[in-house]
């Protein structure tokens, strides 16, 4: 496929992806260490990446992969107010929740490495791998709710969160637009 100048991202894109990108990578590792602490920690967490995801998404104007973008940082708010308000406790059960909250981000964030970075392998490996880490988590829950050990959620959030930050990292310093016009 061709790129088109409208493939490519502006400089403020870039900064944005480079911003969120290292927010994320905090997150992971606040995630990775959330079972030391609350598991709550992970509630917000998702909450905080949905919120500046949509936020990131507002200044971001690269169309390759906008709306997978788009579905993940959606699913990561809802997710995340499921988990930290417990809102629609009793019509969707926190297991089903969990369950399918993790699956959709997990296809979310590997279909966004996909389509994002057709340039760039490294940032598509990650994105890939930290989307199967998502999706493994999502389709485990069914066989082992409610006895899920205190660090899995952690260690999948912190690899989800990982290999998206790292992905809008090596992804953002590609080529200028005038490079492509040349």
């Amino acid at each position: 496929m061709s790129e088109t100048i409208d493939d490519v991202p502006t400089e403020p894109a870039k900064r944005a992806d480079r911003l969120y990108g290292a927010f994320l990578i905090v997150l992971a590792l606040a995630s990775a260490a959330a079972p030391l602490f609350a598991e709550a920690t992970l509630g917000w967490t998702l909450l905080l990446a949905g919120v500046i995801g949509l936020t990131w998404l507002m200044l971001d104007r690269t169309p390759r992969g906008r709306l997978v973008a788009f579905w993940w940082s959606l699913v990561a708010l809802a997710l995340g107010v499921h988990l930290v308000f417990h809102v629609l406790l009793g019509a969707i059960p926190l297991g089903l929740a969990i369950c399918a909250g993790f699956m959709m981000l997990g296809v979310a964030e590997a279909l966004f490495g996909l389509q994002r970075y057709s340039h760039s392998v490294g940032a598509r490996i990650a994105m890939v791998l930290g989307g199967v880490a998502a999706l493994a988590f999502g389709i485990s829950i069914p066989m082992t709710w409610p006895d899920i050990p205190r660090w899995a959620g952690g260690a999948t959030m912190g690899l989800m969160f990982a290999a998206f930050g790292v992905a809008l990292e090596l992804g953002a310093p590609w080529r200028h637009v005038s490079k492509l016009r040349s």
